[in-house]
């Protein structure tokens, strides 16, 4: 087949875009299907694409745009598993999404928005280049702020947009200042240094020509972007808020999209990070650590939704904790994690969703505190959310038990190759917490009486529109029997290694523990009190949101301006003229902002070729 077909499977979704938002405005119900045929399109190529892998190998189309940076698409077999999960959970959430958003007055815009959301994921995940990679990132951002924000007149989802938006580009700009480190110290010796076929195909070229310290410093640069988008500790602290978008926004973010992407960029460039030794410790200590802490927070939290929020960020440690430990398992680490990632998007996408059901039923109430009895009230729901969570758990023979269990059995093979048993032990103690914050979910959403009028009254959905969530949860159930033919696929020497029988069982044990005090918890027979002072800092957040939002962003500016002030009183310097330039500046820059996404895409274009001309003519110079 020919390779240039490939490229609708990024391209098809934004094609459906604008049709997507004219035709259901004139024709609502319509709403949703095109862009379903346009996402199953992308599924059906990826599908397409998988086998032509197997039988006549990697499929790699290449374009020169400009300089020494090419355009095109790689799919070998880590993207062709990725294209495959995003386009597959994207289908099955908009599939959804046409009957959660049916009552939306602007629904059309929903679904053309969420178009150009998957083609930037799908885009970045074929992309050949880092730079074309990093252009899709950015989209990936932006839309992710457009939709938290979907519900902008509600100053918590304004708010939290702006939030998500600050925060990750923090990692951004990290990010891209890494690729230009890559890029200035390559750049002689090779005509396409941002290739992404030859940056995995030639790490020990490239720690040879740029040096140790630069390359260290260019991944753990590239590694910032990864936390912030992934949502790791310190810059997790804008998934939790992203919930004020619509449920099915959050299904796609948690499971398929933007936090997702931060660990297919440290899987896609793992053989650039295995020769940074330094790079791999921190994202094993990263991963490990934000683990437990995330899964501390989730069980302090009552709404439902930001329950399924710091599982995300936890879950997602998990991945990046399997990353960092390929010091010393090597490439194996990379099919952990990405088995991982799958097993973890589907039955997190399913958990929206039947959250999503219940806020429906519910008239939008997302406390945990106000439900109860729903098992009798909406069973199919129950039983939907609670193969979700005994997948999140890790219990046999989900698939979650192959997946995340595994991650911490090989954190034990790292504990005894290197001698550092932080990995191991932060990551089956998180096994507590994990069962613990879904299961003290679970038992007061479905156990018990209701506790609200709106419980009494909740009922479910009609069955056919849970079909795509009835999908999610089979798929929860059956996908461990594929853990070893996945791995092998993805790396042909990988490997499952099974640790000494107890410490092999000590996972299941903490998790049994963990669901044992969720129960005590749900019943009243273990009261947390908020005069606690543990229980205070847990649920304040350990302060971080204060501290980022008070003491960084408000008083550090605040004081910055004060110093300007100074400065302008008591030195005699001419700052009127200055400043003035400067707010004829900023209405000028004013007027890019005019809401209008083709507006955004020319100037971030612009800001991304200006960034490689600067280092360039440094470069040069």
């Amino acid at each position: 087949m020919n390779g240039d077909l490939y490229f609708f499977i990024f391209i098809s979704p934004l094609i459906a875009a604008p049709l997507e938002y004219i035709l259901s405005k004139y024709y609502k119900r319509i709403a949703g299907v095109l862009m379903s045929l346009a996402i199953l399109t992308s599924f059906i190529l990826s599908i397409l694409a998988y086998m032509q892998i197997n039988s006549s190998g990697i499929i790699y189309k290449s374009y020169q745009w400009f300089y020494d940076i090419n355009f095109g698409i790689y799919i070998d077999h880590l993207s062709a598993i990725m294209s495959l999960f995003v386009s597959f959970v994207a289908l099955m959430v908009n599939l959804y999404a046409m009957y959660y958003m049916k009552d939306d007055p602007r629904k059309n815009l929903y679904f053309a928005e969420i178009g150009i959301f998957i083609f930037s994921m799908l885009g970045l995940t074929v992309s050949s280049n880092l730079a074309f990679f990093f252009f899709f990132w950015e989209i990936v951002g932006f839309m992710s702020y457009i939709l938290i924000g979907f519900w902008y007149f509600k100053p918590n989802a304004a708010s939290a947009a702006k939030k998500a938006f600050i925060v990750t580009r923090v990692g951004d700009v990290l990010f891209i200042v890494g690729i230009g480190v890559l890029f200035s110290g390559l750049a002689n010796y090779v005509s396409s240094p941002l290739s992404i076929p030859f940056i995995i195909a030639h790490p020990h070229f490239i720690l040879t020509k740029i040096g140790s310290f630069n390359l260290t410093l260019s991944t753990a640069l590239i590694l910032s972007g990864a936390i912030a988008k992934s949502a790791q500790f310190p810059l997790h602290v804008w998934l939790p808020d992203s919930m004020e978008g619509p449920t099915t926004v959050s299904a796609l973010i948690h499971a398929a999209t933007m936090v997702a992407a931060g660990i297919y960029l440290v899987a896609r460039l793992f053989p650039l990070f295995d020769v940074t030794s330094g790079t791999m410790v921190a994202v094993a200590i990263i991963g490990s650590f934000t683990a437990i802490f995330a899964g501390i927070l989730g069980t302090a939290m009552n709404d439902i939704k930001r329950i399924l929020a710091y599982s995300t960020i936890s879950q997602l440690a998990y991945m990046l904790a399997a990353l960092g430990l390929g010091t010393f398992i090597g490439y194996t680490a990379v099919p952990l994690a990405m088995f991982q990632l799958v097993v973890h998007g589907i039955f997190k996408a399913l958990l929206f969703m039947a959250a999503g059901a219940i806020m429906i039923m519910t008239l939008e109430n997302r406390d945990i505190r106000y439900m109860g009895g729903l098992f009798k009230r909406m069973p199919a729901t129950a039983i939907l959310m609670l193969i979700g969570s005994i997948t999140l758990a890790g219990i046999p023979p989900t698939a979650g038990f192959y997946s995340k269990d595994t991650i911490v059995s090989f954190a034990y093979l790292y504990y005894i190759r290197s001698g550092d048993i932080i990995p191991w032990l932060l990551l089956s103690l998180g096994e507590i917490f994990t069962a613990l914050y879904i299961f003290r979910m679970y038992f007061k959403v479905f156990l018990g009486r209701p506790r609200s009028k709106l419980a009494e009254r909740a009922r479910d959905p009609k069955l056919v529109y849970l079909i795509p969530v009835m999908v999610l949860a089979v798929l929860s159930l059956i996908l461990g029997i594929f853990q070893v033919p996945f791995y092998h696929y993805i790396y042909n020497n990988a490997y499952v290694y099974t640790p000494p029988i107890l410490i092999d069982a000590l996972p299941l044990i903490y998790v049994v523990i963990g669901i044992f005090i969720a129960y005590l918890v749900s019943i009243g027979r273990i009261r947390i009190q908020d005069s606690n002072i543990f229980s205070r800092i847990v649920r304040n957040k350990f302060y971080l949101d204060r501290l980022f939002t008070y003491y960084i962003a408000q008083d550090a500016f605040v004081s910055f301006s004060h110093g300007i002030s100074y400065i302008n009183k008591y030195f005699i310097i001419d700052t009127d003229k200055a400043f003035s330039k400067f707010i004829n500046l900023g209405n000028a820059f004013r007027k890019i902002q005019a809401g209008l996404l083709n507006y955004y895409m020319i100037f971030m274009i612009g800001g991304i070729a200006i960034v490689f001309l600067i280092v360039e003519v440094v470069r040069i110079i």
